[in-house]
């Protein structure tokens, strides 16, 4: 074999680059979607889910929201010192309220920065949007019930 000899064939074909990618029914291969095929073929979805994704985030919001919101303990205490005349004598029971204040306080503040994020980032669907929002104006109200259970819980010690 001496290096003159081109083993390469050569190009014999006079097809043009639009009639190459043209289907059998006359659409081109950029007007088709992808197909169950496209995984093989290396073609990414449009929206494909990822991990760290805005939906990702508002569903993170809303588990962390749902237990302060399911169990009403943090409506209960705020009944039980803004409605009525209940002062703690026991430092134990100042001890074990505060904790159930700080924990529904800290859920809610968690929830509220997930939803948040979920809305600063992009490409979000509107059904993630939604629940974002939900999640952000639910976790701040209780945000602030807890704050202000806190104050009069402080104040009743």
């Amino acid at each position: 074999m001496s290096t003159s000899e081109n083993t390469t064939p050569a190009d014999d074909s006079t097809a043009t680059p639009a009639e190459e990618t043209t289907t059998e029914d006359g659409t081109t291969a950029e007007d088709t979607p992808p197909g169950p095929d496209a995984f093989l073929a290396g073609v990414r979805p449009e929206s494909s889910p990822r991990v760290l994704s805005a939906e990702t985030f508002a569903l993170t919001g809303l588990l962390l929201i749902l237990p302060v919101v399911a169990t009403g303990r943090l409506f209960e205490l705020f009944g039980w010192f803004a409605l009525t005349d209940l002062t703690l004598e026991d430092p134990r029971q100042a001890v074990v309220v505060n904790a159930d204040l700080v924990v529904a306080g800290g859920l809610s503040v968690l929830a509220v920065l997930s939803g948040s994020l979920s809305l600063i980032m992009g490409r979000a669907t509107n059904g993630a949007r939604r629940l974002a929002s939900a999640t952000v104006l639910t976790g701040a109200l209780f945000v602030v019930l807890a704050i202000v259970t806190y104050v009069i819980a402080a104040g009743r010690i």
